[in-house]
């Protein structure tokens, strides 16, 4: 029997354990088709840094359109079926591309027109995972939970860019597809070990005016607002940069796809430190602070990975990056559902779906810039910036001090 309040509390509910090892099997199938994807794209089609700005704004910008009726459809119908159904059309997804990789006809826009889909699905699937992962715990457990859950994907965040470096040398590109559909589908099978989910049927407003009333819910709210507002900043400051770690693996430091994956896995390792932190700590009364000192240390960490030249040396700092990452990533999505008011968190939900979506758009103009200046010089100057603007936020807030 698992003890309240421990660092491993969560897991003494049933669906939680259903829902980490299914969150678990569709991570490791992301990373895998994240690996695969970058190097497709920037190999295989002879594509460039905008090319896979390109393909991360696709995605994101279907992320960004189809997030809020994500948020809506969770709060409103049965969640399990829908997850269900969601990950059975990602796995399509993944497949088709594998079967025209290995046919000889992928071309770079059927990848942009994939990325659109994936990214609608992602989106309607997202925020009904964040709800779950509140139904199956509820308030006591959910830090916890939300830590265990990042601490499951990390691990396979580890494992995962580095199987997909392998395939790709022993395989092929297309070997990152199928492995990805596989998890998908094993990802779909735990789902339906779920009980069912009751959907909130006490709002009657509609689709459109229950977003409506969601936003206008975090802007009136300055609590939640600087909350949503620093689960913005590194959405379309920071994290932009993980879309160019091919360009770092290839071009600065001279390497290929397998240290491609290790770069991604870096990452991973720091991000299974900072989830076990989260764990152990989870039952703190303030998570404010520690989310923002986090986001400031994760920021100079990339910041420092930037100005490396060796691939070892750059494994390491994105490792310590990954510590302050999984820190900051766990406590942010404790406090948008623990403070979020019942009635909305399923938008809010939606909103922090949205936030990941926003990521390529950025992603894109960071790509023009590396194509013109480099990825170290615009990589390190946007994550000062990122630094000073949290440290601002931080100094400014007594919002995230009490909380």
């Amino acid at each position: 029997m698992v003890a309240a309040g421990g660092p491993f509390a969560a897991l003494r509910h049933r669906d939680f354990r259903v829902l980490l090892f299914g969150t678990m099997a569709l991570q490791i199938g992301s990373w895998v088709q994240t690996i695969g994807m970058g190097w497709l794209v920037l190999q295989d089609l002879g594509g460039n840094a905008t090319s896979l700005g390109i393909v991360a704004l696709l995605r994101g910008a279907s992320m960004v359109l189809v997030s809020p009726v994500g948020g809506y459809l969770g709060s409103r119908f049965e969640r399990r079926r829908q997850l269900m159904a969601y990950q059975w059309t990602a796995a399509t997804i993944a497949a088709l591309l594998a079967v025209l990789i290995t046919t000889g006809r992928i071309e770079l826009w059927m990848v942009f027109v994939t990325a659109v889909a994936a990214g609608m699905v992602e989106a309607l699937a997202a925020p009904i995972r964040m709800l779950l992962v509140y139904d199956s715990v509820g308030d006591e457990d959910l830090t916890n939970a939300v830590a265990l859950n990042a601490l499951g994907g990390n691990a396979m965040r580890v494992i995962g860019p580095a199987i997909g470096g392998t395939l790709i040398g022993v395989v092929g590109t297309q070997g990152t597809f199928q492995l990805q559909a596989v998890f998908l589908v094993l990802a779909g099978l735990l789902t339906a070990l779920l009980r069912p989910s009751l959907p909130d049927r006490t709002a009657s407003a509609g689709m459109f005016r229950s977003i409506g009333g969601g936003l206008r819910y975090v802007i009136r709210d300055r609590r939640m607002l600087v909350i949503v507002f620093m689960g913005l900043l590194p959405s379309i400051v920071v994290y932009p940069y993980v879309t160019f770690l091919p360009v770092f693996a290839r071009d600065v430091l001279g390497s290929d796809g397998l240290g491609y994956g290790f770069l991604a896995a870096a990452v991973g390792v720091g991000s299974l430190v900072g989830g076990i932190f989260v764990a152990v700590t989870s039952n703190r009364a303030r998570l404010g602070p520690g989310m923002m000192w986090s986001c400031l240390l994760y920021c100079l960490s990339v910041g420092v990975f930037s100005l490396m030249g060796q691939l070892w040396l750059a494994v390491g700092v994105l490792a310590v990056a990954g510590v302050f990452h999984s820190v900051y990533s766990a406590l942010n999505s404790s406090l948008m559902q623990l403070k979020a008011e019942p009635e909305f968190r399923g938008q809010v939900m939606s909103l922090q779906t949205m936030m990941w979506g926003l990521t390529p758009f950025t992603a894109l103009i960071m790509g023009r810039m590396i194509d013109h200046w480099g990825a170290p010089p615009v990589v390190f100057w946007w994550m000062a910036l990122a630094s000073g603007i949290t440290l601002l936020t931080l100094v400014a807030s007594k919002e995230m001090r009490r909380v």
